[in-house]
């Protein structure tokens, strides 16, 4: 088995065959379409996101993005909780990782084709979705510790949110409107 993908990884992909978006907004929209569709192709999501760059992409960065793809289709097929969003490691600093929460959620809003308060999705997923798009708008500047655990909160939120939304979209007949 490859070992997983991790979000240097993808970065450094990107940025290779130059291609704009950054690794966690990628895994972001990916997120999003597969909790809409886990029967998506990994060429449907290469190409939603990346358009006419698409034809640009170097082999490695085509394999890098594949790999991702396929892990993060078995981690939100499985329900075992495996899934995390596609964020720089502790060591980076907390401002980065920040963004690239903010990053992520607004990729995965771009990913599931949320645009706001308006439609009627199942059960919790208007709240998630709602709270997602707050996230987008945190600002980043960080302090201290007080902001190392808030940042930790906000992860692991986003990290069940998704498996919420998931599961919802899975099980739609399951689900009441609030």
């Amino acid at each position: 088995m490859n070992p997983s993908v991790s979000y240097d990884d993808i970065h450094e992909a990107l940025l290779k065959s130059d291609l704009s978006g950054n690794a966690s907004e990628v895994h972001g929209v990916l997120s999003g379409m597969l909790c809409m569709d886990v029967s998506m192709d990994s060429e449907q999501w290469l190409s939603h996101f990346f358009g006419p760059e698409l034809i640009h992409i170097e082999a490695a960065c085509r394999d890098e993005l594949h790999r991702l793809f396929h892990q993060t289709r078995g981690q939100l097929a499985d329900f075992d909780f495996s899934f995390e969003p596609l964020l720089p490691d502790e060591e980076a600093p907390l401002e980065d990782r920040a963004l690239a929460l903010s990053d992520w959620c607004h990729g995965f809003l771009q990913g599931i084709g949320y645009s706001g308060p308006s439609g009627a999705w199942p059960g919790e997923c208007s709240e998630i979705l709602q709270d997602f798009l707050e996230i987008v708008r945190l600002d980043a500047t960080v302090t201290g510790e007080t902001d190392e655990q808030a940042f930790t909160e906000l992860s692991e939120y986003v990290r069940v949110g998704v498996q919420v939304i998931r599961s919802e979209f899975e099980n739609p007949t399951s689900t009441q409107q609030h």
